[in-house]
């Protein structure tokens, strides 16, 4: 049976939600997927018609949810267009941009949006007041030279090379940041929430044509 999606937010939408430590990264690592409307691109400039934001929130063992409030009130303020992933660790709240707003933009433009989102942060959400670490991601990946454009910061207590796999595994799924609304981009299909693809046969024996179509596929054992 499928498990109900929570609902976070009245104005943001929740695509894909794990409500509770999976695997073994960091301190109970999981994350969830939201989704909303921006009037800005991920440049911070007026788009020609409103463009669809997909962006992670990155959870740890505590899954502390009074940061949606933050993310609440960037969105409103218009600060949210260049954010891909944000998480909080022990009271550090993480920004990970697009590495094209942080590095096209003029350093003028980012210097002000950047006082701006630790205002906000800093001025009590719910009474809680935030410290915030700016870092940034770059989806392209070159085999000679890496990520340079890419710095992850402390948003996961564990080795960089791990955690910066871990959200690329994440962007390599949903496509995070801004574009342009597609038909077919909703937030439910046939009532129920988006997920992941979840890959087909692993693990599981075909069943030959000479069976039963009744027959269910049985487990392998892999050792």
């Amino acid at each position: 049976m499928h498990r109900p999606i929570h609902a976070y937010s009245t104005v943001l939408c929740c695509l894909y939600d794990e409500q509770e430590p999976v695997g073994y990264l960091g301190r109970g690592t999981h994350y969830s997927v939201l989704r909303c409307v921006e009037p800005l691109d991920v440049d911070r400039n007026p788009a020609q018609v409103p463009q669809i934001h997909d962006f992670a929130v990155i959870w740890d063992e505590d899954h502390d949810t009074r940061i949606i409030s933050l993310v609440e009130q960037l969105y409103m303020a218009n600060l949210l267009s260049p954010v891909q992933f944000i998480g909080e660790r022990k009271g550090m709240v993480t920004i990970i941009t697009a590495a094209r707003w942080h590095w096209s933009s003029k350093q003028s433009r980012f210097e002000q949006w950047k006082t701006q989102v630790e205002t906000i942060a800093a001025s009590g959400c719910h009474n809680d007041s935030w410290n915030v670490s700016f870092r940034f991601f770059d989806r392209s990946y070159h085999p000679d030279i890496g990520s340079h454009q890419t710095d992850i910061g402390g948003i996961i207590a564990d080795s960089d090379v791990k955690v910066e796999m871990y959200l690329r595994n994440i962007d390599n799924l949903w496509r995070l940041g801004t574009r342009a609304f597609q038909i077919g981009d909703n937030c439910m299909v046939s009532g129920r929430p988006i997920a992941p693809p979840v890959p087909q046969g692993v693990g599981i024996k075909p069943v030959s044509s000479a069976q039963d179509a009744s027959t269910k596929p049985q487990s392998i054992d892999p050792f």
